[in-house]
């Protein structure tokens, strides 16, 4: 006979029920603590994400998802715009690049000049660097008038002065004013005319006015008149003069105003201003040679025109 003493039987293995009640209080213990563990881990993540800007969210699930910390805007920062890519220009061939100038009379010597129009050729001239006194004239010099369109006489210089003002198309007399090579003469021989004041470097075959560096005189024929042009043996070349005329890089960028009796076909003339300017072109042993033969592309894609003044586009600037 088994007697039982405190849910044991006494002198045998426990029953299957009490193990099982044992094992049942063992499970719900770890439950329990399980429970309270997984409430501590709660709050300790809740607060360290208050510290660090998470927040715990989708409670039911008790899933935790980073909230994404506050980041103050960049400042706007301006994008650089760069100029559009220049479109193709199209050549239109190799020149021969001459010069011209005004010739004043009172820069004039007693020899005649050999200058051809900036061609390479003896170039015997005095030339005035500043502006000074006339130099003085022969003691019996031998003049020939400089007439108007209606061949009246607007004054009387030497042979060699109007042999030069006719090639170069305008001069400067030694009173001042400045004539430009007339277009057509009622007694059919060359004229000229008066230059107004406005116009202070005189005027092209156009009738618009010449710029130092940027006006080309053309052959009509092989360049339009107005075209831009754009010469790369003038590109990143300083042009000789002061500030206003010259002292500035070129960039290549033209514009045909000008047509001269001497230019045919592919030739080209450049208005440089003074003989002073085209002497300061030379380059070793005072030679042109470096622009007997030049590249001249179509400017329009480069160049443009503002105002009076020829420049580089912004599409050509890269």
């Amino acid at each position: 006979m088994r007697v039982i003493a405190g849910g044991m039987a006494t002198g045998s293995n426990p029953p299957r029920e009490a193990t099982m009640r044992i094992t049942d209080a063992l499970h719900r213990a770890a439950r329990a603590l399980r429970a309270t563990l997984d409430r501590f881990r709660r709050r300790s993540v809740a607060w360290m994400a208050a510290g660090l800007g998470f927040a715990a969210c989708d409670r039911p699930s008790q899933r935790l998802e980073m909230t994404p910390p506050i980041v103050a805007p960049a400042p706007a920062v301006a994008a650089r715009v760069l100029p559009a890519p220049t479109p193709a220009e199209a050549p239109i061939g190799r020149f021969q690049m001459t010069f011209y100038f005004i010739i004043h009379e009172a820069e004039m010597g007693s020899a005649p000049a050999a200058n051809d129009n900036g061609r390479d050729a003896a170039d015997t001239d005095d030339v005035a660097l500043a502006a000074g006194a006339p130099v003085a004239a022969p003691a019996a010099p031998t003049l020939i008038p400089l007439n108007d369109q209606a061949c009246v006489p607007l004054a009387h210089v030497t042979p060699a002065f109007a042999a030069q003002v006719a090639m170069q198309g305008t001069g400067r007399l030694r009173d001042g004013r400045l004539v430009n090579v007339a277009s057509r003469c009622a007694c059919g021989r060359r004229c000229f005319h008066i230059v107004p004041a406005s116009k202070a470097w005189g005027t092209g075959g156009s009738g618009r006015a010449l710029v130092p560096y940027r006006s080309v005189a053309v052959d009509p024929k092989v360049v339009k008149m107005g075209s831009m042009l754009y010469i790369p043996a003038l590109d990143g070349l300083r042009m000789p003069g002061p500030a206003g005329v010259g002292g500035f890089v070129h960039d290549g960028c033209v514009v045909a105003v000008d047509t001269g009796g001497g230019i045919d076909g592919k030739q080209l003339d450049l208005f440089v201003g003074r003989r002073a300017y085209y002497k300061a072109l030379a380059r070793r042993g005072g030679s042109h040679s470096w622009s007997k033969s030049v590249e001249v592309w179509s400017g329009a894609g480069r160049c443009t025109q503002k105002g009076g003044g020829v420049r580089r586009s912004a599409a050509g600037s890269i």
